[in-house]
């Protein structure tokens, strides 16, 4: 009766619909990306999908308790893939993120978002009531000694996602954490103490963390970067910001309201835009569509995490909702960091954007993480 409850609900319609609408998206912009650049990726993207709307069906039916007595075991294959992609991985522009099997290339990384929420769920699911009374979902504020298991769930991982290097998704993977453990609650002590540990870690992990020359070129030349001035015949901006951010904010301002229409953007054609079917997808679109395209585009992803937020809240079982809250958290900050560095708000880290980058590894990690989010909804949050 439930489950048929949860059939019937228009949420969770509206966000199949959604998912749907964000896939033809992709697969029309990876195809109008493929006649700019010569390119063939958009066959490669149908079969990503095609194999992504398997795995998500299969994700929304299996069972939930499965899935949570194999959260340990998912994160430690992740570990395990990513030190297999540093001793063998393909190396492409000084970056070791793939690994080649069977004649594919898998993005250990990415499947390690997914991997790094089902761990930490499992972790805070089974821990004990440290308060009497407190709701299923929140056992009270942790203290900062309870943390070192969890902190090695995260940090192993990310240190290896980070040694590739893949500054985005070891950033994302750190976001994502502490969202969860945001939403789970901290001690108020516990709580200022990650706060100067972020601020004093940060400068460390500037010098000392790694960092290649180039990284640290793309966050010094966004500082740096006068923003104002535009050159608006060569699309560039003064101050020597990187080329990346010049050209996909010469495209997003040269759509302006309505946009060029569909193959007619003058940036694209041209082949000023770097990454076009990657990271910096969002400045094709942008110059196609215009501002109003762009303003759809953000407000279905809008009301996909608002969705995600309220199947989380209304979970009945803490490892549900933490799952919840971990996808949510994924896919909203991947927008906001995608946009913003594409936007010249924040410094280029490389970061996809889910469903429209061209991806295997990423279509197939976000269809999963949305199908056992479904699982969840039409679960009623129960495992």
């Amino acid at each position: 009766m439930k489950a048929r409850r949860a059939l019937g609900d228009v949420g969770n319609w509206l966000a199949l619909g959604i998912v749907i609408l964000l896939v033809a998206i992709s697969l029309v912009s990876q195809r109008n990306a493929d006649w700019y650049s010569g390119d063939s990726f958009y066959d490669l993207q149908v079969v990503w999908y095609m194999v992504g709307g398997i795995i998500f069906v299969l994700a929304a039916l299996v069972e939930l308790r499965l899935v949570e007595r194999a959260s340990y075991v998912a994160l430690g294959v992740c570990v395990v893939l990513l030190l297999l992609t540093t001793l063998f991985g393909t190396e492409v522009n000084y970056s070791k993120r793939w690994l080649r099997f069977a004649g594919l290339n898998l993005q250990a990384s990415e499947l390690t978002k997914l991997g790094v929420i089902l761990g930490l769920s499992r972790f805070f699911h089974v821990r004990k009531e440290r308060l009497p009374g407190a709701p299923p979902k929140k056992e009270g504020p942790y203290l900062l000694r309870e943390l070192w298991r969890p902190a090695l769930m995260v940090g192993v991982p990310t240190l290896l996602v980070l040694l590739q290097p893949d500054l985005g998704t070891s950033l994302l993977i750190v976001l994502v954490a502490l969202t969860m453990l945001f939403w789970e609650g901290l001690h108020r002590r516990t709580l200022v103490l990650v706060l100067v540990a972020g601020l004093v870690g940060v400068p460390v992990a500037w010098e000392y963390g790694g960092l290649r020359y180039y990284q640290k070129k793309r966050v010094v030349e966004w500082i740096n970067a006068d923003w104002a001035k535009v050159d608006t015949e060569a699309g560039v901006i003064a101050g020597g910001a990187h080329l990346q951010s010049e050209q996909a904010i010469w495209a997003i301002g040269s759509g302006e309201f309505w946009g060029h229409g569909s193959r007619a953007g003058g940036q694209s054609r041209l082949k000023y835009l770097p990454e076009m079917h990657t990271d910096m997808i969002i400045a094709t679109f942008a110059e196609e569509q215009g501002f109003i395209g762009c303003s759809l585009l953000l407000a279905l992803f809008w009301v996909l995490v608002m969705w995600g937020l309220r199947t989380a809240s209304e979970a009945k079982d803490r490892y549900c909702a933490l799952l919840s809250v971990g996808v949510v958290a994924m896919i909203g900050w991947q927008v906001f960091i995608n946009i913003g560095m594409v936007a010249g708000l924040l410094p280029i880290v490389g970061l996809p954007l889910p469903f429209l980058s061209y991806g295997g590894s990423a279509a197939l990690t976000t269809m999963l993480s949305l199908g056992l989010l479904f699982n969840v909804a039409l679960r009623r949050g129960r495992l």
